[in-house]
């Protein structure tokens, strides 16, 4: 009769387990460099879409803060406006009271400054030169306009800034200006008729 040793079952069981093994260094390197990559994967994507943020910022930036495009004209020197008259000041007299007639002449409510003047006719045909226009300043800047009935008085008869210029011809005459006793006349500024372009003149010292 042979003796066969009684077991327990949780030996049994111990023996039909399969044995586990600890992971090797490979394997745990292998486990390592994958999660490393899935790591180097999330980061690329990150920065792809940071990436791309940036650019679609920069873009709309760009198109807000382009200026307007703006478009130069080069004009045509044929279309510059032509200055139709030429002047020439040839002095300038204040302290003057009463210009005209002795008994129709025209007082001044300061005193009257008298600009002698040349003017020339540079274009081809006849034109009238607007006395009413011109204007001379003191040195506040202060602007004084021709005494027109004043003008009347010393323009009377002949060639004189009364009448048309013919072309290429020269007339000359006197612009009074009514202006404060205790003004100081620094310079005119002289036109043609209608909206050409004047040009400035510093005036002498009077006489």
């Amino acid at each position: 009769m042979t003796y066969a040793p009684h077991r327990s079952a949780p030996a049994r069981e111990a023996r039909r387990a399969p044995t586990r093994q600890a992971p090797t260094r490979r394997a745990r390197s292998r486990r390592d460099e994958a999660a490393a990559h899935r790591r180097r994967i999330r980061r690329w994507i990150a920065g792809g879409v940071v990436s791309s943020a940036a650019l679609i910022g920069f873009g709309v930036w760009a198109i807000v803060t382009t200026p307007d495009t703006v478009v130069v004209t080069v004009a045509d020197p044929a279309d510059a406006p032509t200055v139709e008259f030429g002047f020439q000041v040839t002095g300038l007299r204040c302290g003057v009271s009463t210009i005209g007639p002795e008994d129709t002449g025209q007082k001044a409510a300061g005193q009257f400054c008298l600009l002698d003047v040349e003017v020339t006719n540079n274009g081809g045909e006849p034109k009238l030169f607007d006395s009413g226009a011109q204007r001379v300043r003191d040195t506040n800047g202060v602007a004084y306009a021709v005494a027109e009935q004043a003008a009347e008085f010393l323009n009377d008869g002949g060639s004189s800034l009364l009448t048309e210029v013919p072309p290429g011809e020269t007339v000359t005459g006197v612009l009074p200006f009514d202006v404060p006793s205790d003004v100081h006349l620094s310079e005119a500024t002289l036109t043609g008729a209608g909206f050409t372009p004047g040009v400035r003149v510093v005036l002498p010292e009077p006489r």
